[in-house]
C-alpha cells in the first residue's frame, strides 16, 4: 500500500540553488506562452506547459552546474537546507484527517491502494523555492501535483484553477467520472471498466499523438466521456488511465551531437530514463475538500502492464506529442 507521496527535498534544495540561473530564463519563454490566455481553462493549459518549460530549463541550468563544477573542482555557494521544524510541519501537512483514516481503514488495507491530499496551485507552489512562512504556512512543495506510480519522477495529475488535470511528459492519460460506484466492485470485465482497459493506445508518435488531441476533445468509451482535466465532485468514481511510453532510442549517442543545444527536447527524454513507466489503470475518489481548498484522495490501482515503446528514426527530431 502506498499511502503518502514522498517528499523529495533533495531535490528541491537542489532546485532552490539553481533558482538564479531560472530567473533569467524566465524571459526565454515561447511566445505562445507568453501571451495570457483567452479564458480560464486555456490559461490551465498555459500555466502546466510553463511549468514543464522552467523545469526543462532548470535541468539545463543543472547540467551547466555540474560541468561548470568538475572543471572548476570547487563550488563557492552553500546550499540551503530545511530545517527539521519545517519537515514536521509538511509531514504534518500531508497527513490525511484521522477521520478519513479511520472511516477507510479496511478499504486502505486491501492491496496497492492509497490516500493522499492534494494542495491548490498557488505562487507558495513552486518547485524552485520552498516557502513555508507567512500565507505559505500551510502549503505543500510541489503540492498541487501527484504520481500514481511509485517512483516515479514525473507528476500524473495536477490540481490547478479548481479543476484536475491529467498531463504527462511523453504519456497518454485519460480521464473518465463513472458516477458514485464503489471502487471496491470494479473488476476488468465491470461495464464502467472494461471499455477503458480495452482501449489501444497508439504504438507511433503520429497516433499517440492524434489519440491525445482525442482525448482532450473528449472521448467517449462505453457510454464516459474520458478526457485529460475534470470538474472536482465529492462521492464520484473517477477512472484514469496513464499510458507512460517508453523511449527506445539511444539517448547518449544522440546527445554527441554537435547540432543539439541546451533547449533541445531530447533532455527530457533523458529523464525518462530514471521515471517509472508503465501503463496503468486506477480508480480514485476525492473524500474531502477542506476550507483551504485542499482535496483528499482514496485510490485503488486496477491493473498494470508494461507500455509501448516509441522510437524516434535515427534523423527524426524528438518531442513530446502533449503540446
Amino acid at each position: 500500500m502506498n499511502r503518502f507521496p514522498v517528499v523529495l527535498l533533495v531535490v528541491l534544495v537542489l532546485l532552490m540553488f539553481l533558482s538564479t540561473a531560472a530567473l533569467g530564463q524566465l524571459q526565454n519563454l515561447p511566445p505562445h506562452l507568453r501571451r495570457a490566455a483567452s479564458n480560464p481553462e486555456q490559461e490551465a493549459y498555459r500555466q502546466i506547459q510553463i511549468q514543464r518549460t522552467l523545469e526543462a530549463q532548470q535541468r539545463t541550468a543543472m547540467r551547466r552546474v555540474e560541468q561548470e563544477a568538475r572543471a572548476s573542482a570547487a563550488i563557492n555557494e552553500v546550499m540551503p537546507s530545511v530545517s527539521a521544524a519545517e519537515l514536521k510541519r509538511i509531514e504534518k501537512l500531508l497527513t490525511p484527517h484521522p477521520d478519513d483514516l479511520k472511516q477507510h481503514k479496511a478499504f486502505l488495507e486491501l492491496d496497492r491502494t492509497g490516500i493522499f491530499k492534494l494542495f491548490p496551485q498557488s505562487a507558495c507552489d513552486d518547485f524552485r523555492v520552498v516557502r513555508v512562512d507567512g500565507e505559505c504556512a500551510n502549503s505543500v512543495p510541489s503540492g498541487s501535483r501527484y504520481s500514481f506510480r511509485a517512483g516515479a519522477n514525473t507528476p500524473d495529475i495536477h490540481y490547478l484553477n479548481d479543476k484536475l488535470y491529467v498531463k504527462g511528459f511523453f504519456a497518454l492519460l485519460m480521464l473518465g467520472n463513472v458516477g458514485d460506484v464503489p471502487i471496491e466492485s470494479l473488476s476488468p470485465t465491470e461495464r464502467h471498466l472494461k471499455p477503458l482497459l480495452e482501449f489501444v493506445p497508439g504504438a507511433d508518435f503520429d497516433t499517440a499523438r492524434s489519440q491525445t488531441s482525442d482525448i482532450e476533445e473528449g472521448l467517449l468509451l462505453g457510454g464516459t466521456k474520458y478526457t485529460d482535466r475534470s470538474e472536482i465532485v465529492l462521492g464520484q468514481t473517477y477512472l484514469l488511465r496513464i499510458v507512460a511510453y517508453k523511449n527506445g532510442n539511444n539517448l547518449q549517442r544522440r546527445l554527441t551531437r554537435a547540432s543539439i543545444t541546451k533547449d533541445d527536447p531530447i533532455y527530457g527524454f533523458e529523464r525518462l530514463q530514471t521515471d517509472h513507466r508503465m501503463d496503468l489503470t486506477l480508480a480514485f475518489r476525492i473524500i474531502r475538500k477542506d476550507e483551504n481548498g485542499v482535496l483528499t484522495l482514496i485510490w485503488r490501482e486496477l491493473a498494470r502492464k508494461k507500455p509501448p515503446v516509441i522510437t524516434f528514426g535515427e534523423n527524426e527530431g524528438m518531442s513530446d506529442f502533449n503540446f
